[in-house]
């Protein structure tokens, strides 16, 4: 209700004079001095979603605001406020008006009307006594963008144009590292933000059949387990030295994940060709564990370890191929229980939500696993759904909702294709996702895609 701001002085001289006549006893009755601010409320309006999860604080002496912004598209401009003060004759809201000659119109605050704090500016309380008062302005924080939004660009288009079967790009020591072999040559590009990439040179590394896919990250080093064999490790990524694994009777296959301080591999026994687990402590000498269990991907498979919910370290693969080649749709999660013993787990015994697929990659975002790319059969024909997520660490999977989650650069239309092989980096201070390289099935791509979650943008959550 809109009023004129010298009725509203006169109601509150009158308010001042009548508290000043007040007496109980021939006793005067002393009325409060401070008008201070205690809280403001947005009561629940049923055409406004959310509206009453606005929290309100007052920062520094003069700022009334939420810090935690109101929901994307939260209209503000029919508003039931509640303000308390420690003591109040009267309040009165300045606000914004186009049509005024002072640009500037007052409402008193009458607990009845609906107020568009789309206008508001500042509230002014008179204390008990109708002569001290205090003034604040007032800040609703609104999202100006959907938090659940996933942002992806297109930040290069080709890193390289020769021949490349077999890539990797991995983020090590501060730079991004991207590993690729044609079968007879390696080659090596690198740089610091993913955009502006320089070719380097190799050492210590076999020129035929290096499957960069391979490599994994341990304890500040780098290792290949290369088909000769033996194992490669580099502690700069670009001078490579040979580890022979040192197990009799016994190949090394490839290598899984970092758990728990252990190097993680699948080992293949010469004689009966069956595979086997195996774990180092320092990448150099291995023991031979358990024997893998059936339907156990030995290639192609996406693996991780990360931190659970409860704070414990856990790992997953999935997809892949088994011993035989067949592609496989299990999903097996390892972690250590009661009696400290690894127990491995396959979630598609009773969940079968995830399709067959090869060459897919994984990481650990928002609390999610985010599952990107693969082929869906022996043809390499690329899945119908490339993009994935579970919210259980693994259990069920879903299809990415496409209207908050689509790998496309908004001004280039119809700019991602789809593909297997692509490496997948989560940059965990910055919250963005790096896609480089992959495959389909007749092209080798090797650009740069970022993407990022718009809610882990914001200061506060």
């Amino acid at each position: 209700m809109r009023t004129n701001f010298f009725k509203f002085l006169i109601i509150i001289t009158i308010v001042s004079a009548f508290s000043s006549c007040l007496w109980d006893d021939d006793k005067e009755v002393d009325l409060s001095t401070d008008p201070t601010f205690v809280s403001l409320v947005f009561k629940k309006n049923d055409s406004i979603p959310r509206l009453e999860s606005a929290k309100f604080t007052l920062e520094g002496d003069s700022l009334i605001v939420n810090l935690d912004s109101l929901p994307y598209q939260t209209r503000i401009d029919s508003v039931y406020p509640t303000f308390t003060f420690k003591s109040s004759a009267g309040v009165y809201l300045i606000q914004s008006d186009a049509s005024s000659a002072t640009g500037l119109d007052t409402v008193y605050i009458t607990g009845t009307d609906t107020i568009d704090f789309n206008k508001v500016l500042r509230v002014v309380n008179f204390a008990a006594n109708g002569k001290d008062s205090c003034s604040y302005r007032i800040k609703v924080n609104v999202h100006q963008v959907e938090p659940e939004l996933y942002v992806w660009r297109k930040k290069v288009d080709e890193i390289y144009n020769h021949e490349g079967s077999f890539q990797k790009a991995i983020f090590f020591k501060n730079k991004f590292f991207f590993y690729i072999s044609s079968g007879v040559n390696n080659y090596l590009y690198t740089s610091t933000n993913a955009e502006n990439w320089s070719g380097e040179t190799l050492s210590g590394l076999p020129n035929n059949d290096c499957n960069f896919r391979n490599i994994a990250i341990f304890k500040d080093k780098l290792y290949l387990a290369h088909p000769d064999g033996n194992v490669y490790t580099s502690v700069d990524g670009y001078n490579w030295v040979t580890v022979i694994p040192g197990v009799a009777g016994y190949t090394i296959i490839n290598l899984l994940f970092d758990l728990d301080s252990q190097l993680w591999s699948v080992f293949k026994n010469q004689q009966t060709e069956k595979c086997y687990f195996g774990t180092s402590a320092d990448g150099a000498s291995w023991s031979i564990g358990t024997m893998i269990p059936n339907d156990f991907p030995v290639m192609d498979f996406a693996a991780l370890s990360f931190k659970s919910r409860t704070n414990k370290t856990k790992a997953i693969i999935l997809s892949g191929r088994d011993p035989n080649g067949v592609l496989l749709t299990s999903v097996w999660s390892v972690q250590k229980n009661v009696y400290n013993e690894y127990k491995w787990v396959n979630f598609a015994v009773d969940n079968h939500s995830l399709d067959t697929m090869a060459g897919a990659s994984i990481i650990h975002y928002d609390n999610k696993l985010l599952l990107f790319g693969g082929f869906k059969d022996g043809d390499n024909n690329v899945a119908d759904k490339i993009y994935w997520e579970s919210i259980d660490e693994g259990l069920s999977w879903r299809v990415a909702d496409t209207t908050y989650n689509v790998i496309e650069d908004m001004n280039i239309p119809l700019s991602y294709q789809r593909r297997s092989f692509q490496s997948v980096i989560h940059d965990e201070n910055t919250h963005k996702i790096y896609l480089i390289g992959g495959r389909s099935k007749l092209l080798y791509f090797s650009d740069v895609w970022v993407g990022k979650l718009n809610r882990l943008s914001f200061l506060r959550q």
